[in-house]
């Protein structure tokens, strides 16, 4: 046997006992269980103690019973990725319910985005608000509301509109106020995010609850025994994705409950998450697990000749920054809006417009050889499908420290319909990019995917792609590398751009549908 395939067997091996090993610690402490609230609303609930399993448990006096926090995600997040942040609450001895709002994670209820959003959102809160003072495992009337982002928006909005919560965390956002005062009021945001739509936005607001001018950040204004108290405070060196796992982060949090609920704390404040180095060795060996699937996929399908007609690098990245610059406004019509995704139909119809004209131009200029495509054309993208595939299930198993990554029906159509309308885009972009041998082949292609982040960026700053794009760039970003790794492997073993095409178009369609909200349900 070759050494290579020892060797990915030993790293394929090594992959599912990490990922046992992972699966055992998020099985661990703090004791956490589902929970389906009302409405069909998906939820973790998270409780302070040994990491026991429920049914072990019984309810304490209610003297005993701990405050406890509603947890809200962000636009393409959901519980799972804040979970991180929900087990640090609980370690430091708060409750933490943390729900799916419509539309996201496992939630199946489709997402309103029309103006009726915070009223959508209110009820995924109270739903949760409501259930923890039902619980017999918590003290049900002492709660705060938390959120990121969007669920930030959510947590102010459901403060001012219910004034029998004791308080309010905004971790990058909050935006509108209802009728009441929230009590108790931290607005913290990352150094990195966006000025004028976060930082100014949250401290504007702080200051308006402070009754000052202009607000100190790090001060705190007001009284906790009033429920008056106001803080705005930036989070140095982190940007609004990374602000959910920081433990900087979760310390400024912990205090501000500490300070909320006069917990009298005698310890120090624990940040450790027990996952985290299980997870991070999980994906370190997954990355390199892509270079052995990626040649396996390169070696079961028909291989291609190194020379082919085209376009050097150079003239293709300028077709593909035409081709891009030329969809923004088309996009903007959004003709792909019948995929009844949040965003993501945006996307999907900018990639769409794009390859259509990037194909139009290989036609015209004749810069493929489409017999050569068609042939062996089955044994591709069946190699493509497949290695789409190992990548998933390998990503799902990871996923507990990550987002919900697994298809529900409504997402899995989205997927299919994302994959057929990018395909041509992808398609071309590997025959006008991916040229020469593995290593110029390589930077070409990297080139690329860097030009699509960029013009990514300059669509978001003409006000032509939706904004939160800018926000979830560092994502995309990384599905890139990820992506890349696979497709230079398959080249190496067989330069069959067709299967290169269809592994990152269903991979880049898989991110779409696994993160955008859905508007349908059937």
């Amino acid at each position: 046997m070759k050494i290579s395939r020892i060797i990915a067997i030993g790293l394929a091996v090594l992959f599912i006992l990490l990922i046992a090993r992972l699966n055992h610690e998020e099985n661990g402490g703090p004791p956490h269980a589902f929970v389906m609230l009302p409405g069909q609303e998906p939820a973790t609930l998270y409780l302070p103690g040994p990491g026991h399993p429920f049914y072990t448990l019984f309810p304490k006096p209610v003297a005993e019973r701990p405050p406890a926090v509603v947890l809200i995600h962000g636009f393409t997040g959901d519980r799972v990725l804040m979970s991180g942040l929900a087990r640090r609450l609980a370690e430091n001895g708060y409750a933490v319910l943390a729900i799916d709002v419509h539309g996201h994670g496992e939630n199946r209820n489709p997402f309103n985005s029309g103006e009726a959003q915070n009223d959508s959102l209110r009820a995924d809160v109270k739903n949760a608000v409501d259930f923890l003072r039902g619980s017999q495992f918590v003290d049900g009337s002492r709660i705060v509301v938390m959120g990121h982002s969007m669920g930030a928006g959510a947590a102010l909005d459901y403060a001012t509109n219910d004034p029998s919560v004791k308080g309010a965390v905004m971790i990058s956002g909050g935006w509108t106020m209802g009728p009441e005062r929230p009590k108790n009021a931290l607005f913290i945001f990352a150094q990195n995010d966006p000025v004028e739509g976060i930082q100014d936005t949250s401290t504007a607001i702080a200051a308006h609850l402070a009754g000052v001018e202009q607000i100190e950040l790090g001060k705190t204004y007001g009284d906790f025994t009033q429920s008056t108290a106001v803080e705005a405070i930036r989070m140095p060196g982190l940007n609004h994705i990374t602000i959910v796992s920081s433990p900087a982060a979760a310390t400024v949090i912990v205090k501000w409950l500490d300070s909320t609920f006069g917990t009298a704390r005698t310890g120090a404040i624990e940040v450790k998450d027990a996952r985290r180095g299980s997870a991070r060795f999980a994906l370190l060996v997954f990355v390199i697990l892509l270079i052995p699937i990626g040649r396996f996929c390169g070696s079961i399908a028909p291989g291609w000749a190194q020379a082919r007609p085209g376009p050097s690098g150079w003239a293709g990245l300028l077709i593909l920054g035409g081709a891009l610059l030329a969809a923004m406004p088309l996009a903007a019509a959004n003709p792909a809006s019948f995929v009844q995704i949040i965003v993501g139909d945006i996307q999907i119809s900018w990639f769409a417009i794009a390859g259509l004209i990037m194909l139009g131009v290989i036609a015209l200029w004749h810069l493929a050889v489409w017999e050569h495509i068609r042939d062996g054309a089955g044994a591709a993208v069946l190699a493509g499908a497949a290695g789409f595939t190992v990548a998933y299930v390998c990503q799902v198993a990871m996923s507990p420290m990550l987002h919900h990554l697994s298809l529900s029906p409504e997402r899995l159509m989205v997927l299919a319909m994302a994959t057929v309308l990018m395909f041509p885009f992808w398609i071309s972009f590997e025959l006008l990019v991916r040229r020469g041998g593995l290593a110029i082949s390589t930077m070409w292609a990297v080139l690329g995917r860097l030009l699509i982040l960029i013009l990514m960026a300059v669509g978001v700053s003409l006000n032509v792609l939706p904004g939160v794009l800018m926000l979830v760039l560092p994502i995309i970003g990384v599905g890139f590398v990820l992506i890349e790794i696979l497709s230079a492997s398959a080249y190496s073993a067989s330069r069959n751009l067709l299967l290169i095409a269809v592994a990152e178009t269903i991979w880049f369609a898989w991110m779409i549908a696994a993160a955008s909200p859905i508007t349908f349900m059937f």
